[in-house]
């Protein structure tokens, strides 16, 4: 079992605030919803075939208490993963080692409102921008890695253990964030987890990876307050116009690998972290049955991965090389929102993104871009969600689809069928064909109380 030392006084003292704000609360809510998943590997997916992927009961609970101005809100997630996929990124999560049981705590916060300012101290989650299922400005809370299947980008977001100074007029919000202690991404590490074996596989070529089995393998920004990360957002409400403008200078969420030959026809894979600057903003105009979003971010001399190639050849040459090069980028997006009645519900989207520079040694092409497609249809009383997300890599043509259909027996009880395809380019992998074996077949039955 993974030892929980280190975390006990924190854990005692946490605990004792919560029950002294519980007993004086004038308003104490609960509400909680008990899922279960399973799912299974598609007929196409090679040795993932009738093999079950996800195997999930989750019980997740929310507690909100006021008191005054003060407000406080408790969530967190018990996690019991027949597969054994369950990881942890050291912060956001407590996970055995086996991989079979998880306690999420996704937000626990204290929040104090003044007439025209707030102060929220604690761990939280923010959405930035307008994009839906793909980040663009959306880099202040990092995401669970961990999974792709029968799962949303919503659900995806870990919080951050921050304190939060908004300002609150008519028609502006301001917000900065202190962010003391990074908190990285959640990847795929537990040894049953399906995406290891694609992120991290055990060969490559003649030769054997020797990779990252936890999350503290990485090399990790010390925990210090030079190693703080700093964010703000600025955003105005007009009658034709919503208007967001971000700031945010931190970490990048994901490591980035170094491949280093090693005797013994082996490669030793290691990982570290960078520091990351984002200016974005981000626009919504309603028109109509429509709303069109507008998003850019604009990263300065962002680290970029090399190929695990490039690396290869530079060793061979005995030449030198690093993990990553830093380059310019610029990632832009275009979409609308129609909804035109009778229980329908349409969304598109455009995505570029470009990186500045001599792509040669990159994992990456200079210009990528995608279209996505999502379609919601509401039947039966609005009882029968009939709903569609598609991605398309329009450079190598790859693409993910994510089907469903959901019924809601009761307002408290439902039932999904969800479908995820992973579908390769004509000539290459592209964006998403890497995950071609984690298509799958879900059933989920979740009970909200």
């Amino acid at each position: 079992m993974t030892s929980f030392r280190g975390l006990r006084s924190f854990a005692s003292t946490f605990l004792f605030f919560c029950f002294s704000t519980f007993l004086y609360a004038q308003d104490l809510s609960y509400a909680g919803s008990l899922s279960a998943l399973a799912g299974a590997g598609l007929p196409n997916t090679h040795d993932n075939k009738g093999t079950f992927l996800v195997g999930n009961l989750l019980y997740d609970n929310l507690v909100k208490a006021s008191l005054g101005d003060s407000f406080f809100c408790f969530n967190a997630i018990l996690v019991g993963d027949g597969v054994g996929s369950q990881s942890t990124n050291g912060l956001s999560a407590l996970v055995t080692d086996d991989g079979h049981f998880a306690i999420k705590l996704k937000e626990a916060y204290f929040d104090y409102n003044g007439s025209f300012w707030a102060l929220r101290a604690g761990r939280m989650i923010a959405a930035w921008g307008k994009a839906d299922g793909i980040q663009i400005t959306d880099v202040l809370c990092p995401q669970d890695e961990s999974s792709m299947i029968a799962s949303t980008y919503k659900e995806s977001r870990q919080g951050i253990d921050a304190v939060r100074l908004s300002y609150t007029g008519e028609k502006v919000q301001a917000d900065a964030y202190w962010i003391p202690l990074f908190t990285p991404s959640t990847l795929p590490l537990a040894a049953r987890n399906p995406m290891r074996k694609i992120l991290f596989p055990e060969k490559y070529g003649n030769y054997t990876l020797v990779t990252p089995k936890r999350y503290d393998d990485f090399d990790l920004p010390e925990k210090s307050l030079a190693n703080s990360e700093y964010a703000a957002r600025v955003s105005l409400y007009f009658s034709a116009l919503d208007l967001s403008f971000y700031a945010f200078y931190g970490w990048d969420d994901l490591p980035f690998m170094t491949y280093t030959v090693i005797p013994e026809a082996k490669v030793n894979v290691t990982g570290g972290y960078e520091r990351m600057t984002m200016f974005g903003l981000d626009a919504a105009i309603p028109a109509g049955d429509f709303v069109f979003r507008f998003e850019s971010a604009y990263f300065p001399r962002r680290y970029v991965q090399t190929a695990n190639e490039w690396q290869a050849r530079q060793q061979a040459a005995g030449k030198s090389f690093s993990a990553a090069e830093r380059h310019h980028q610029l990632v832009g997006l275009g979409g609308f929102d129609w909804t035109p009645g009778s229980g329908w519900t349409l969304s598109a989207q455009y995505i570029a993104d470009y990186v500045f520079g001599d792509d040669t040694a990159l994992n990456r092409k200079n210009y990528r871009h995608q279209a996505s497609l999502s379609v919601e249809k509401m039947l039966l009383n609005d009882t029968l969600s009939l709903s569609g997300l598609a991605f398309l890599d329009l450079r190598e043509l790859s693409s993910t689809t994510q089907l469903s259909a959901e019924y809601s027996l009761t307002d408290a009880i439902k039932l999904a069928l969800i479908g995820n395809i992973f579908l390769e380019g004509p000539d290459k992998a592209g964006l998403y064909g890497t995950y071609h074996d984690l298509s799958c077949l879900t059933l989920k039955g979740t009970v909200s109380f």
